[in-house]
This record gives structure tokens, C-alpha cells and sequence, in this order.
């Protein structure tokens, strides 16, 4: 009898690790791209190295790529500014991604810059962009727990350009 439960616990774990691996298979390479540069930002931002993101190291990765784009440091994106940051952000994306998704990235990022505009001037100041980042990357936790996991952020890049529009 235990000879038997053995060969049909073996049995079963080989088929589902066959069965994970399938898995993996079946995830197009472009998928796999987005998961591994899900997983670099994460390493990037992740300050206290815990493998999760809070609140916190969000705010600050917003913080960083708004001050690399204002190239005047004053406080403000020109739309000037921004395209060169979006420039910069589409010929970094094709690289890896192609021109095609590329140019969806490029127009996630370009509807997000739109929709932080809160005055509707042009330009988007750092407040109106942390504004915008911080009620966004809060839809990242899916769970309410307060930590961004490896699954959740990574879920973000799943979700449609449309659900970026700005709530009224």
C-alpha cells in the first residue's frame, strides 16, 4: 500500500512540474519580457530589499522618473519636456519590446502625463504628478494590505491604457 501511495505521489508531482513547465512555455516571449522588466523595477525601487514595494519606494520611483524628464529642473513638465522624455522612453522600449509595443507603452505613459494635468495648462507640475502616481500605484495593491507584491505590480502592466483616463 505505501509502495502504491508513493508511485502515485511521485507520479502526480512529476505531472504537475511537467504541467508547470508547460506553463512557463506558454507565456509569448513578449510577456516574458514584461515579466522580467516587472521584476528589474522592482529590484530598482525596492530600497529596503524586502522583495515588495510600499508606498513609500513607489512615491519615490515617481519622484525620480519626474525629475529625470524636467530637464530644467524647474519643477514643471513642459510639453517640450515631455516629449523628450517619451522620445527617450520609446527608443529605450524598442530595443527590447519593438516598435509596435513600444509605441503602446510610449502612449500609457503619454495618457497618464495627460491625466496628471489636473489645471489643464500644458504642464504638469510635481505635485500634480505625485497627485496623479500615488492615487494611480494605489490600485496596484489588489489586496489592501499596504505592500505591493511581485504579482500585483506586475498586474499593472496588464491593465488597458483606457483604465488611466482621469476620474471625474
Amino acid at each position: 500500500m505505501n509502495k502504491t501511495l508513493m508511485m502515485v505521489l511521485l507520479s502526480f508531482s512529476i505531472s504537475t512540474s511537467v504541467l508547470a513547465d508547460d506553463k512557463k512555455l506558454e507565456i509569448s516571449e513578449y510577456q516574458q519580457k514584461k515579466l522580467d522588466q516587472r521584476s528589474g523595477e522592482i529590484k530598482a525601487y525596492d530600497v529596503n530589499k524586502d522583495g515588495v514595494l510600499d508606498a513609500t519606494e513607489l512615491q519615490k520611483s515617481a519622484g525620480s522618473k519626474f525629475d529625470a524628464a524636467d530637464i530644467n529642473k524647474d519643477g514643471f513638465l513642459s510639453p517640450e519636456e515631455t516629449a523628450a522624455s517619451l522620445a527617450k522612453l520609446k527608443s529605450q522600449k524598442q530595443a527590447t519590446f519593438g516598435e509596435d509595443d513600444a509605441k503602446t507603452q510610449v502612449n500609457r505613459v503619454k495618457s497618464r502625463m495627460k491625466n496628471a494635468d489636473e489645471n489643464e495648462d500644458g504642464n504638469v507640475s510635481k505635485q500634480e504628478y505625485q497627485t496623479y502616481m500615488n492615487n494611480h500605484q494605489a490600485n496596484f495593491d489588489r489586496n489592501g494590505d499596504g505592500i505591493i507584491s511581485k504579482d500585483e505590480y506586475r498586474a499593472d502592466s496588464e491593465k488597458l491604457p483606457s483604465s488611466y483616463r482621469k476620474k471625474k
